[in-house]
């Protein structure tokens, strides 16, 4: 999965190249909404860290690895859930069960690699010992707050680096520092999408302010945003032919079918079709999404829609213009023992799993698997009922 995902993140890099000349051209092109404040920028130090933290999906389907998203920056979700997760099971094991034994197997440190990729990106601008800022949106206890991240600022602290959780509101801007509580940031670690920063009410323009003055880097950078629009995978889908040989085969091995959806013609396995007609006969075979919405949100699977029902979601989505028609690859199903607190039973189930490998400066620094207890389900996410889990490797 590493090393499927770092030379998928390459070509989505390389094909970028082609299309604009900058990342604000870029932007364009991808359709991205910039927010009301914001942070997206040309300088070369910010962007850089773009692809130093990535998650894609993946599912194994048919036994091969094939991603079906490619998440840039993905410090947002994931290393906390998994860490806590891990210790959770380090606990159960250490307590003895029927799956005690945990020798040979790899356990994730996804926690210390992402730590160690800010303070590389702190270090590259000069700061030998960077201060670093956790970046909430929770002044309580709930998801979001100081609380939740408690575990995040402990370990940058035990590791000998200056942190502290803070609001954007609460930072301090000055034309030679950006601040929190006097005390200066040289990183700030945003912990939710820029784009999302309204629906909390965050102020931003203290960050705004610190980027164009060039005193602190927020990772991970709005580039980070724009690289993972899914109107790149379709743009990488398409180019398939025109790239060298062995990228072609890697394309279509590993990514599955996927275009734009406009009213046009496309080649799939071989023959030309009007790619409204190929989605509205084709049903089962695939499923569209929005470009530029996460967790499922928006995605419609054919195979779990009625016919009726999909002609008009494709007609929609076509009026809509920033969807894109993917080719539909059911998980594999995996067998695993499942905890039901309400009778506090196990049982094993076969479950439809997505695999999200964190990769954190070029390195796998665990998986973050999202699965139900149905291994029928098309979507795999909370609303459909699907959990959060980890992955240990043997």
């Amino acid at each position: 999965m590493r090393d499927v995902s770092v030379r998928l993140m390459g070509l989505v890099r390389k094909v970028s190249s082609t299309l604009a000349a900058d990342i604000f051209e870029l932007a364009d092109v991808v359709g991205y909404r910039r927010p009301g404040v914001c942070m997206l920028t040309d300088r070369p130090d910010w962007n850089e860290s773009a692809f130093q933290m990535a998650r894609p999906d993946i599912v194994i389907s048919g036994g091969v690895v094939r991603v079906v998203e490619c998440n840039i920056g993905s410090a947002l979700a994931g290393p906390e859930q998994v860490t806590r997760i891990d210790q959770y099971f380090r606990e159960v094991y250490a307590a003895g069960n029927l799956f005690a034994d945990t020798r040979g197997l790899w356990i994730p440190e996804v926690m210390r690699l992402r730590r160690e990729v800010v303070l590389e990106a702190g270090r590259r601008r000069g700061v030998s010992r960077p201060s670093v800022a956790v970046l909430g949106w929770d002044r309580g206890t709930a998801f979001g707050s100081a609380a939740y991240f408690e575990d995040v600022v402990r370990d940058f602290r035990n590791s000998g680096t200056p942190c502290t959780f803070a609001i954007p509101d609460d930072l301090v801007a000055d034309p030679g520092t950006l601040s929190h509580e006097g005390r200066r940031i040289d990183v700030a670690l945003r912990m939710f999408l820029t784009a999302d920063a309204h629906k909390a009410d965050l102020d931003m323009r203290p960050l705004q302010e610190s980027m164009h003055a060039d005193t602190a880097l927020t990772l991970s950078p709005d580039a980070a945003d724009v690289y993972s629009s899914k109107k790149l995978l379709a743009y990488v889908s398409a180019s398939a032919d025109d790239l060298p040989s062995a990228d072609r085969e890697f394309v279509r091995r590993h990514l599955p079918w996927t275009r734009l959806l406009t009213d046009s013609k496309v080649s799939f396995e071989g023959a030309s079709h009007g790619l409204v007609d190929l989605l509205i006969g084709n049903r089962e075979r695939f499923l569209i999404k929005p470009s530029d919405q996460h967790g499922g949100e928006g995605v419609t699977v054919g195979t779990s829609t009625a016919p009726d029902v999909w002609a008009e979601t494709v007609g929609c989505a076509l009026q809509n213009g920033s969807y894109i028609a993917q080719e539909f690859f059911r998980p594999d199903p995996l067998t695993i023992p499942l905890y039901r607190s309400a009778g506090q039973s196990v049982n094993v189930v076969q479950a439809a799993p997505v695999f999200g490998p964190m990769v954190m400066g070029g390195e796998l620094g665990g998986i973050l698997v999202r699965h139900t207890d149905n291994p029928d389900t098309a979507v795999v996410n909370a609303v459909g009922g699907g959990v959060m889990n980890t992955c240990w490797i043997a």
